[in-house]
């Protein structure tokens, strides 16, 4: 016996006994076979889609209300809340009038502080106060002196 010949006998006799084409599905017949559990199964599927569509648009247009709600309440409790008044600092105790060294009276708060109580009118003076505090620098003093003094 050859053998090449026992393998192919041993392939047809397997392809006879096993149905090796691709299985292919007959819905219609299925559900011809089983006509209850389909009726029980789209019966289901119906209620389910028709009671979820239902509730799904009650609870988005439940929602939306409740969103258009709060904004208008919000909006409402901005424009009702009274704002504080600003804080205008007495005229000679801003930061410029406590200012207890020379880096102080050229600080931001200091300049700004001068400017609100006065304009640039007092702003002018504040300078002047700093430039006659600081005065010009004889050219021998180094950066680190400078730092320093402004340091205290």
């Amino acid at each position: 016996m050859n053998t090449r010949k026992d393998e192919q006998w041993l392939d047809g006799e397997l392809r006879r006994v096993i149905n090796t084409s691709e299985p292919q599905f007959d819905a219609e017949a299925w559900k011809r076979k089983h006509a209850g559990a389909y009726e029980v199964l789209t019966s289901r599927g119906r209620k389910t889609l028709d009671v979820g569509f239902r509730t799904n648009g009650r609870r988005r247009l439940f929602v939306g209300t409740l969103a258009a709600a709060a904004v208008i309440l919000m909006g409402v409790a901005i424009l009702l809340t009274p704002t504080p008044p600003q804080h205008q600092p007495e005229p000679g105790v801003g930061a410029a009038a406590k200012a207890t060294s020379p880096a102080d009276i050229v600080s931001m708060i200091a300049l700004r502080t001068a400017y609100r109580r006065g304009g640039e009118e007092a702003l002018n003076q504040q300078l002047d106060k700093a430039l006659n505090t600081l005065g010009p620098r004889p050219d021998g003093l180094s950066t680190l002196q400078v730092l320093h003094d402004l340091n205290g």
